[in-house]
Parts: C-alpha cells; sequence; structure tokens
C-alpha cells in the first residue's frame, strides 16, 4: 500500500490533516499471440494483492506514433479514447500493423483508491528472445490415468542453456485460471517434461493450457499456450434391480475417474431394440419396463453423452433370472401354512374355551385417505408416452404442448405434437419421416420455462419443468456465484443485494435487471412467456460459468 498525506481544508486550529491511502496497481499476465486479423495483446490489470481490478480505463500512450487498436472481442469495451478492463480486470487489444513499432506503452491513470500504473509491451521479438511452446497447439487429456504428461519445447538463442527460468503451469477455464503443481520436471536438451496428477485437472471439458516463464531481463514473462480437451470414461453400475412377470425397476448409478457426469442420458436395450432410456440426475437414473412376452431375457444399458468429452464405457449387462423378485416363491408359504394347521388341529382336541371378558376398547382410527394416482400410459411401441411434471413439487403440469421436431430447412420442420391431460399424461405419436440427427424434444407451458433436448429413444418419457419465477430467480443466483465477489455476500444472494452492488458500483443496467426479477418473483402476478424473455435479453454477461436448462426428462 502506498500513502499520501493531504493539507486539511479544516481551519488551521484543528491540526488534523487528511490522509488518503492509496493502492498501488499493476499489470501482469501480458500475453502475445499472433491471429490472422493481427496481433493480439492480452494483460490483466490487478492490485497490490492481485485482485482484479474491474471497468477501469487504460489508455495507450502517444510515444511516436500510436498503432490503431481495438477491442480483440470477449468483454473489452472502448471508453473515453482508450478502454476499460472487464469484470475480471483483464483487456484484450488487437493490433493490425506492428512493423514499424518497437513496443506499445499502455497507462491506468489511477483514481481516488488507486495510484496510478504503467506496462511496457515489446511488439517485435528480439533476436535474442527465448521462445516457449507446448508440443502441439492442441492437447487430449485421459483422466482415465492417474497421472498427465506435458511437454514444451525451448527454442531461440539460449534454449540450451543448462540453467533455464522456472516454468509456472495454469489451467484457464470460463475466464478464471488456477495454478497446477507438478509432481516432477526433467529435461532433457531443449525439451522439458512435467507430470500433474489428474485430480488437479477438473471436470472433462475443454480449457487452456499456460506455461509461463520470466528471466530478470525479460520486460514480459515467455508464455506457451495450448488448447486441452479433458476426456474421462462413464462406468454404469447397477444399484437397484428388480424384475417381476409384468414389470421391471431399474436403477443405475454412473460414475467416472473425475466423478459422477454433468449430463447424459441412459438407455435400456433388448438386442437391436431400444426399450426406454432416462436422462442422469445426479449421476442416477431410474427406469420402469412393461414386462410383455417378447423382452429378452438378456438386457443392457448403454450410457449416451450430452458433450463429446464423457466416453460412454461398456454397457451394463442385466440377467432377468438374477433379479430381484417383488413376488414371493409359492413354497414359502406352505411353511408359513404349517403352524396355522398345526394350531386348528391342537383346537380340535381341547375343551370349548371360556368365554372372555368383555374389554371395552377405543374404536379404531379412520386410515388416511390415500388419494389414487393415475396409471402411467403403457410405453409404446413406437411414439413416446409419459407425463409432464413440476419440478419443484412434483404436481403435474396440465395443457403443456410436446413436440418432437425434425431438423429442416423449411419454414415448417416436420413435427408431431400433443397436449398434456389434467394429469399430466401425454402420448405422442411417431414421425412420419425418419429420425435423423439433430432432431429435437420440445416442451413448453404457459407459467412454465420450456424445455428442449435431443430427442430420447421411442419409449417412455417423463419431463420435469421449472416455474419461470424459480428458473429467473435461480438465474440470478447463479449469475452471482459466477461473477463472485462482491456480487456474492450471502450463501445465497438475493437480486435485494445484487441491486445494492450495482447502484453502488454505478451499474445502472444490472441494477434495473436484478429489479426485475425481484418484480417477477416477489410480486405474486403470473410470469409469461414474453416476461421471460425479456429479462434474459437484460440479463449481464456471464463471468465465470453459463446457465444450466431450466428442465430434465426421465424415463
Amino acid at each position: 500500500m502506498c500513502a499520501a498525506a493531504r493539507g486539511s481544508s479544516t481551519p488551521a486550529s484543528s491540526n488534523v490533516p487528511r490522509v488518503t491511502v492509496q493502492a498501488l496497481p499493476h499489470f501482469e499476465d501480458v500475453r502475445r499471440e499472433q491471429t490472422a486479423s493481427g496481433l493480439e495483446l492480452r494483460l490483466r490489470l490487478v492490485d497490490d494483492v492481485g485482485s482484479p481490478l474491474p471497468e477501469k480505463p487504460v489508455l495507450p500512450v502517444r510515444e511516436g506514433r500510436i498503432p490503431a487498436l481495438s477491442p480483440c472481442g470477449g468483454t473489452t469495451r472502448t471508453t473515453g479514447g482508450g478502454f476499460s478492463t472487464d469484470m475480471a480486470g483483464e483487456l484484450c487489444l488487437r493490433l493490425a500493423e506492428t512493423r514499424e513499432l518497437a513496443e506499445l506503452v499502455l497507462h491506468f491513470p489511477g483514481d481516488g483508491l488507486y495510484l496510478p500504473a504503467q506496462v511496457r509491451v515489446p511488439l517485435q521479438p528480439g533476436s535474442g528472445e527465448l521462445r516457449l511452446a507446448f508440443e502441439a497447439p492442441s492437447l487430449e487429456l485421459n483422466l482415465d490415468l492417474a497421472e498427465q504428461r506435458v511437454s514444451l519445447e525451448w527454442s531461440g538463442p539460449g534454449a540450451g542453456d543448462p540453467e533455464l527460468p522456472r516454468i509456472a503451469l495454469q489451467l484457464e477455464e470460463a475466464g478464471r485460471a488456477r495454478t497446477l503443481d507438478a509432481l516432477d520436471w526433467d529435461r532433457e536438451a531443449r525439451t522439458v517434461r512435467a507430470r500433474i496428477s489428474s485430480s488437479e485437472l477438473g471436470e472433462p471439458g475443454p480449457a487452456r493450457l499456460l506455461a509461463r516463464a520470466r528471466r530478470p531481463e525479460d520486460t514480459a514473462p515467455i508464455v506457451a499456450e495450448a488448447v486441452v480437451l479433458r476426456r474421462a470414461t462413464v462406468r454404469l453400475e447397477q444399484q437397484r434391480f428388480s424384475a417381476s412377470r409384468d414389470a421391471l425397476e431399474l436403477e443405475v448409478v454412473a460414475q467416472s475417474a473425475a466423478g459422477a457426469p454433468a449430463g447424459g442420458w441412459v438407455e435400456l436395450r433388448g438386442g437391436e431394440r431400444s426399450l426406454g432410456s432416462s436422462v442422469l440426475v445426479a449421476g442416477v437414473a431410474s427406469l420402469q419396463l412393461t414386462m410383455v412376452a417378447s423382452t429378452p431375457r438378456q438386457l443392457e444399458v448403454r450410457y449416451h453423452a450430452d458433450d463429446p468429452w464423457w466416453l460412454p464405457g461398456e454397457p451394463l449387462l442385466l440377467d432377468l433370472e438374477s433379479a430381484d423378485s417383488p413376488e414371493p416363491a409359492r413354497w414359502p408359504w406352505l411353511v408359513l401354512l404349517a403352524p396355522i394347521g398345526y394350531i386348528c388341529v391342537r383346537a380340535l382336541q381341547r375343551p370349548a374355551p371360556r368365554q372372555p371378558r368383555k374389554v371395552r376398547r377405543p374404536p379404531p382410527r379412520p386410515a388416511p385417505a390415500v388419494r389414487p394416482q393415475p396409471a402411467l400410459p403403457p410405453a409404446p411401441v413406437s411414439g413416446w408416452a409419459g407425463v409432464v411434471l413440476d419440478a419443484h413439487d412434483g404436481r403435474p403440469i396440465a395443457g403443456a404442448v410436446i413436440s418432437a421436431l425434425l431438423p429442416s430447412m423449411r419454414d415448417a420442420s416436420p413435427r408431431v405434437s400433443a397436449v398434456s391431460d389434467a394429469n399430466g399424461h401425454f402420448v405422442l405419436p411417431p414421425l412420419r419421416e425418419t429420425i435423423r440427427e439433430g432432431a429435437q424434444l420440445h416442451v413448453s407451458s404457459r407459467l412454465h420455462s420450456s424445455f428442449q433436448r435431443p430427442l430420447p429413444p421411442q419409449g417412455r418419457v417423463s419431463v420435469m419443468l421449472t416455474l419461470r419465477k424459480r428458473a429467473l430467480l435461480e438465474r440470478l443466483v447463479r449469475w452471482a456465484r459466477a461473477a463472485g465477489p462482491p456480487w456474492q455476500r450471502s450463501a445465497e444472494p438475493t437480486p435485494g443485494e445484487v441491486v445494492d452492488v450495482a447502484l453502488r458500483r454505478g451499474d445502472r443496467e444490472t441494477a434495473l435487471w436484478a429489479e426485475g426479477v425481484q418484480e417477477a418473483v416477489f410480486s405474486g402476478a403470473d410470469v409469461e412467456e414474453a416476461d421471460e424473455a425479456a429479462l434474459r435479453a437484460r440479463e449481464p454477461a456471464w463471468q465465470g460459468g453459463t446457465a444450466q436448462p431450466n428442465g430434465h426428462a426421465s424415463d
């Protein structure tokens, strides 16, 4: 921290000077990347403890000719002859022409809380510049393995020196970077290799892997970058399995070396025929099947991924002969009846029993009324049948429109539709055309957020819809958590808290959006589709992640 004392405007007799304490910021993580449209510069403005400084102005300094600069996408904005950092304190600039420029000087003018800061970014690689690169621009990491090995190549003058700068590895995902601790390093000539524990790499999916090295004489760190795709194989385990002559019930758990998959669904098959499907919820799927005479005795359960980085493992094999039967075998009844027969025979040999005394007993309590649950429609041989329920309280949703859509370049896509009845049940006929890749199941309701997912195999399908009020509130909470402090100040941020933070930061658009969410959720009025769409259109950009679906389908 840096403190500066200034004279007081109060009378001299008070002898109380005012002291203003200002933090000393600096630029870090300066990176250069040559693209087809020009040179891209990326850097971050942070304070003296490493916290990012969002929405701060950064101006190019005129030393000779200032190059033509423009934002290179993302959240960098133009403001007042310069540029503004995003919510993570980052800045991304593109230079179309750099042949006559040796370096670019960027300046943060400071404000009431922070002192000014400046950085010089070299634009031309020097003749003695040392360069670092991964063995390939894109890498695939198999998280099924306990460890990963990555290789980097040094090039340029000095690459063969026995002493090289220490390398730090980082994984950048959803705009946030975290340091990776290498288990060990080894070097052979110009190649450097590191071992990394797979447990440090997070969940499967795409990310950026960065390697940074800095020498005392370097103005900016030496940076290598590669796009990585983390993959993991999903294994299915039987948790509950029972079968009778009429029905089969199955619950399976999906796991991988990186934990439960974030999405996907499982399919129950008999031979070449699909018998049913269910979406995974928290890594668990439940399936029910109506048994018929033609049901094979050997079944298998297969995992299908929503994202290509979750790899299906071997299918789970089921043998109906080994399933637990909910109906006991007949012979145990003979064992149960034997004592009863013995008692009856003994009663014939005894004298007449005495009349028992009358005992006044309290009247039996009436059995609680049980609302009968209407039976689900049978699983169709072709087409789809099922129920639409509220994801919060499980109540059936009447009047929901269920549609199976085929991708088409025509204005009206081929589709079939049905409307759920008072019990939420629906029967959707099969499509007349061949089901192609890209077919979708779409479900909409007047007061619930619409739901869309890849069309499941024909059979029984259950759909859970989220009330629009709950969906809007959940999105606001996830947005605040993804953005981090100061937006998240409690376990579950409220719209009012988001409004308070936005007003203090002068962020009028975010304040209006949060006020709109608060009005929609707590006013008592119904939230129509147009109301939800208007609020979604005003939603600020996500900093740390993306929104999740508002509903899900199960068997």
